[in-house]
């Protein structure tokens, strides 16, 4: 065992990949190491840092010794597995970037750490939140802890990495994985193999299963006829231009402070805010999109401390998407297709299929915008007040708060929507349930609501808690579609949980589908 301890990065090579020449990329200059493996390299070329030029011009003048670089280092060895044998590569530096694109095995380090750590022993977790804007998080305790204190939704997170206390001890103290690896043991290249079994081994157990059964909630899809069918299904919707259920965002969670913004295809492309689906297709151009071209196609991320791309996926890999075949809801993200456990597809489906329809009248929407339909819901219901955009500033940081768009005379509470995808539809739901709970549990607000409530709608004592039962919650989404109302499956997660909290209070919940006549609202609902 070595002396010193050392930072080992540990990602696990497909099985179908056995040539080390279909891992790496042609720019790596190989090494072989007698009885190890082959180490390869890529020469690092040190420069100036765009931002001398870029902003100090000429003014620090010339001869600066200020030079940037990056090393390059992969070490790959072949571990005995039963009858065969299975490929690591050791990353050094920014070694990752000598692999071809998806020659490591997903989600490997993730198994790893949770076969070898205690479900109490904790210390940190990434996981992204799914919809049409997935939310990417890491979340971490200052001491170790279980699963619970990282207030992880098994209905709607997908855990990428974990970090916590390794009980293997050759491991190391701290351990952590998403794809890779990452561990500070007394191994280097003397004995790196035994290191290589011991992880192998840790990889192939289940034992984590006992401890973190919620991991497979969402899991992902294996089998490459599914995998092409789902594929070729995506081809098609993008060919067509359905992009209802097709959305893109960065794979993995990005420092936004540096974000300058993005760049599809070329360094020389036009800068672009933020990903966007529509921008992808456009810079395809004449192209004929193929599963081929996304998977080839570039997105850059673009520091604004040096202009220099900071990051690079594909745009496959930055595609997020919901595919339902044969009942069983598929969801697309950073590159990798996952099935939703088919009895919660079963119940998020029939939980929105049972949510119960409003009855109340409305009229089609033909508006020009929310507040005018709004205003004109309020002359159709006697006795009715539009709230829309009359905010209660209220609680921490003075947050701005929509009681709701409008009440009526017999307590509905319409909170109501176009239909523009899952972020606008969670800001919905969301709105929703704030507003709701604040009003039984907080007598202020009560207050600030009725300081703008008509004497008809004030509440005869703002100290008494009101009866959540007296109040109906109505979730209103406008929509062309003439068909019934439909969500993506993830606005159906986000609904049932809201519907959920908001029945604990007492309050009833329903929903309720305008149809719109104008232009330029979604169809998708």
């Amino acid at each position: 065992m070595a002396e010193k301890t050392n930072k080992l990065t540990i990602g696990l090579i497909k099985a179908d990949l056995t040539a080390f020449s279909d891992i790496v990329s042609a720019e790596a200059h190989p090494i072989e190491i007698d009885g190890v493996g082959t180490f390869y390299m890529a020469r690092s070329r040190p420069r100036p840092p765009e931002w001398i030029t870029d902003f100090f011009r000429t003014s620090l003048g010339s001869g600066l010794s200020l030079l940037t670089s990056s090393a390059k280092g992969a070490l790959l060895v072949r571990v005995p597995d039963d009858k065969e044998s299975r490929i690591f590569a050791v990353l050094f530096g920014h070694g990752r970037y000598l692999l071809k694109e998806g020659a490591l095995e997903d989600r490997f380090g993730l198994k790893v750490v949770l076969n070898s750590v205690d479900a109490d022993s904790l210390r940190s977790i990434d996981k992204t939140t799914l919809g049409s804007v997935p939310k990417q998080s890491r979340e971490q305790i200052s001491r170790e802890g279980g699963a619970s204190n990282f207030g992880i939704d098994i209905e709607q997170d997908l855990v990428s990495a974990v970090t916590g206390k390794s009980r293997i001890g050759s491991f190391g103290r701290t351990i952590s994985g998403r794809d890779t690896f990452a561990a500070s043991a007394k191994f280097d290249v003397r004995d790196v193999r035994r290191f290589l079994e011991q992880v192998l081994e840790r990889y192939k157990s289940d034992v984590y299963k006992e401890r973190f059964d919620w991991i497979d909630q969402i899991k992902d899809v294996r089998a490459k006829s599914d995998i092409a069918a789902l594929d070729t299904e995506l081809i098609r919707r993008l060919s067509a231009g359905e992009f209802d259920h097709i959305w893109m965002a960065p794979p993995e969670v990005i420092n936004w402070a540096d974000a300058k913004g993005f760049k599809f295809l070329r360094k020389r492309a036009d800068l672009v805010a933020d990903l966007d689906i529509a921008e992808l297709i456009r810079a395809a151009g004449d192209r004929a999109l193929d599963l081929d071209w996304l998977k080839n196609a570039a997105v850059m991320l673009i520091s604004a401390a040096n202009d220099e791309s900071v990051a690079r996926w594909t745009a496959y890999k930055c595609i997020y998407a919901e595919i339902e075949i044969d009942n069983t809801m598929h969801i697309l993200n950073a590159g990798k297709w996952y099935c939703v456990a088919s009895d919660f597809t079963s119940i998020v489906n029939a939980d929105f299929a049972n949510t119960r329809e409003s009855t109340i009248e409305l009229p089609d929407y033909q508006h020009d915008n929310e507040n005018a339909y709004n205003l004109a819901v309020t002359e159709t219901l006697d006795g009715a007040y539009c709230l829309d955009s009359d905010l209660i500033v209220h609680g921490g940081g003075q947050s701005k708060i929509e009681f709701c768009d409008v009440l009526t005379a017999s307590k509905e509470l319409l909170h109501v929507k176009r239909y523009s995808g899952s972020a606008q539809l969670s800001h919905l739901f969301s709105q929703g349930v704030v507003s709701a709970e604040l009003f039984v549990s907080d007598a202020e607000f009560r207050r600030k609501l009725n300081d703008k409530l008509p004497d008809a709608h004030k509440l005869a004592d703002v100290t008494v808690r009101p009866d959540p039962n007296e109040y109906e919650v109505i979730f209103t989404i406008v929509s062309k579609s003439p068909n019934p109302l439909n969500l993506p499956f993830f606005s159906k997660v986000t609904l049932r949980n809201a519907r959920r909290r908001l029945e604990a209070y007492g309050f009833r919940v329903s929903k309720k589908k305008v149809r719109a006549t104008g232009n330029d609202v979604a169809d998708a609902a």
